[in-house]
Formats: structure tokens, C-alpha cells, sequence
């Protein structure tokens, strides 16, 4: 299966980018120094379009009025404009792709689609061979590869640790359940009467809100980020207050009167969600590059060459309702 593979961090940039040269009338685009020609391009996207047709997916997503051919033109693009970020990296850090992963992976490939015999006649219709396959499937593993080496050389422990403390509502997850009602007084009673072990079924009996009270009073498992946006403020003020297990006092919010239970709170340790961390920080620093008009234009925040839009279709989305979202 195909996928978009993961964008190089600044210092591939920083490796590559010179003094640049003019695109040409027959370049795709211009990356520093180096040029993708159209006629690269075209090769490329048989094999893309190969690719993808294995998956049954189609090789990129077509913008809206834009032709199947120059999704997959951009797709394919955009992966080469990569794959020349990433060669300078590679030669000079003397990073390469051992012969066996390659044939691991075409060998995983194979198993995919039902055998040798299957891989060979599809490359047969395509009017590709073993070596075009075997080409490509080295290139997209060095992109790993380099990936990989780059932001292990630019991201140590330390930063790794500060990211995850400024991440770690995302990767904290959390339960909590309430009983809601109208007054005051009602949820000093409950209050008074609840545990941990009857506040569900005193939930399902008491709260005044029917989507939850069925379910114990659960409001379902949130991260906390998720949880501090779409809850009420004095809600969540309440509720993070609590240990897993722990029951609130009355609490008062534009809805009534709540009892909260901290149900469970869940913060994944560094060493869980390191990786994730690292595989995230792959930021990227776009410039030296030119592309050419006639396949879209470089979305320098995420590396992709994107559908240049026409100017009815930007005003018919500036009419569009701010804030509209559909069913």
C-alpha cells in the first residue's frame, strides 16, 4: 500500500539548498541546484500509478475540477521534490539501503497481492520489470532512512522531554462522569449519599442528563486537550481537580448542578510516546524550490505540491458560512 511518506526536517534543506537555477520550460521543478525534469516526472508517475493501483487507491486525490492525471502529476512530485532533499543528506552522512530490506519489502509486497506470479503480471501489464520496482522501492526506503537519521541527529532527550510536556494533554487521556441536576440542593444530597461504587446506578436514576445517565454518567474518554476545549470551563476546572476514583462536591455550571467522578486518567510515561515525539518533529523548511505552474504550487507548510485553484473556486469558498460544517 502507498503511502505519503513522512517530510525531511530543516537540516536535509540546509544540506541541499545552493545558489539554485532557473527552472526551464522542461523541468517540473528546480530543487537548490538540482532540476526534476518532466520526462522524470512522466516515469515516475507510471510507477506511482502502479503502486497505488496494487491498493486499489488511486495515485493522489484529485482537487475539485482537477483531472485524475494531475492528482497523481502533484503526488508524484511532491515525492521527488523529497526524494532530492534527501540524496545530498544521505551521500554525505554515507546512508544507504541494505540490499536485504529491499527485498524484504518486495517480498511483503508479493504476499500482499497473492504471489510472485500475481507481482510479475501486473508489472507485465504495466509494461514495467523487477528492475523499475525494485529502483523505486530503494528510493522510498532511503527517504525513510535519511528521515529517520536526521531527526535522531537533531533531536536530543532533552528536547524530546520539553515537547512531550508541552504535548501531554494530547497524549493524556481521560474518563469522567457526572450526575446533573437543577438545584442546589439535590446535589448536596447526592453529594452526601454517593460512593465510587453506587455513582453509576445513581447516576442512571438521578441525572437529568439522559445521554449520559444511561451510561453510568459517563461523558466517554477524551484527551485532556480535547476534553478542556469542548467542555464547560468550570466543568473542566472541577473534574481535573480530581484523582482517579474521586468523587466532587456540588459544582455549578451554566447547565446546573453536576457531582463529578474522575473515572480514570491516563498519562502515558516519556519512554511510551518517544517515538511518536520524534516521528512528529519532522518539521519542515521549504525554500530554494520552484515548481513548476503547470503541476500546482509547493505548500511550504507541508511539503506537498498542491492544485493551484481558480479564482471562482477561492470566491465560492470566501461565500461559504464561516463556521459551516456539515452533518
Amino acid at each position: 500500500m502507498i503511502r505519503r511518506l513522512p517530510i525531511l526536517v530543516a537540516l536535509v534543506l540546509a544540506a541541499l539548498v545552493g545558489s539554485g537555477c532557473a527552472g526551464s520550460s522542461s523541468d517540473a521543478a528546480t530543487v537548490g541546484e538540482s532540476a526534476i525534469s518532466i520526462d522524470e516526472l512522466e516515469r515516475d508517475m507510471i510507477l506511482f500509478e502502479f503502486l497505488s493501483g496494487l491498493s486499489g487507491a488511486p495515485c493522489g486525490t484529485p482537487a475539485p475540477s482537477e483531472s485524475q492525471d494531475a492528482a497523481c502529476a502533484r503526488f508524484t512530485l511532491s515525492n521527488d521534490i523529497r526524494e532530492e532533499l534527501a540524496k545530498a543528506y544521505a551521500a554525505d552522512h554515507e546512508l544507504t539501503v541494505e540490499a536485504a530490506v529491499v527485498n524484504d519489502a518486495i517480498v511483503q509486497l508479493e504476499s500482499n497481492i497473492g504471489g510472485q506470479e500475481v507481482l510479475d503480471a501486473r508489472l507485465a501489464e504495466a509494461d514495467l520489470g523487477r528492475g523499475d520496482l525494485r529502483g523505486l522501492a530503494e528510493r522510498l526506503l532511503l527517504l525513510n532512512v535519511v528521515q529517520e537519521a536526521v531527526v535522531e541527529d537533531r533531536l536530543d532527550e532533552e528536547a524530546l522531554r520539553a515537547q512531550y510536556d508541552e504535548q501531554l494533554g494530547t497524549f493524556t487521556t481521560l474518563e469522567v462522569a457526572h450526575i446533573l441536576v437543577d438545584d442546589q440542593a439535590d446535589a448536596e444530597r447526592i453529594a452526601a449519599e454517593v460512593t465510587p461504587e453506587t455513582f453509576e446506578q445513581m447516576a442512571r436514576r438521578e441525572s437529568i442528563d439522559s445521554g449520559s445517565a444511561r451510561n453510568g454518567g459517563s461523558l466517554g474518554t477524551y484527551s485532556e486537550a480535547e476534553f478542556l476545549a469542548q467542555f464547560d470551563a468550570d466543568f473542566v476546572a472541577a473534574a481535573l481537580e480530581l484523582e482517579p476514583g474521586e468523587l466532587s462536591g456540588p459544582v455549578e455550571t451554566q447547565f446546573g448542578w453536576h457531582v463529578i467522578r474522575m473515572v480514570t486518567r491516563d498519562v502515558p510515561p516519556f519512554e511510551d510516546v518517544q517515538e511518536q515525539l520524534r516521528a512528529g518533529s519532522a518539521g519542515q523548511v521549504f525554500q530554494d524550490i520552484d515548481v513548476n505552474p503547470r503541476f500546482g504550487r509547493l505548500d511550504t507548510e507541508t511539503g506537498e505540491v498542491v492544485a493551484v485553484r481558480s479564482t471562482a473556486d477561492q470566491g465560492a469558498e470566501e461565500e461559504s458560512p464561516a463556521g459551516a460544517t456539515a452533518p
